[in-house]
């Protein structure tokens, strides 16, 4: 739930990102020139909807082909990781002393 929350959350901020960029950069007659088709400013809510779904199954592709430590390292900060060291160097100095007995 909480995965795809912030999938959904990252999908709409990048799709609203690319709208505005496309709106303040494209011009739809120009373009459409370009194209040899009449364009209008529909064309470049779709084309905001092609460029976000493109890069969010892009990094999500991509993401598969990075080992699980560097998804953490992107995904929990410094402190985070700190936590977990010190609690795994807990645990292993406990299990020594529990082999020793």
């Amino acid at each position: 739930m909480t995965l795809t929350a912030g999938v959904l959350i990252c999908y709409l901020a990048l799709y609203v990102v690319n709208l505005v960029w496309a709106l303040f950069v494209l011009d739809p007659a120009v373009m459409g020139g370009y194209l040899q088709t009449s364009l209008g400013y529909g064309d470049l809510f779709v084309l905001a909807w092609f460029v976000a779904s493109a890069a969010t199954v892009g990094g999500g592709l991509g993401s598969g082909l990075e080992s699980d430590e560097a998804i953490r390292a992107a995904a929990y900060s410094k402190s985070e990781e700190e936590r977990r060291h010190r609690l795994a160097r807990q645990r292993n100095s406990d299990r020594g002393r529990s082999d020793r007995r």
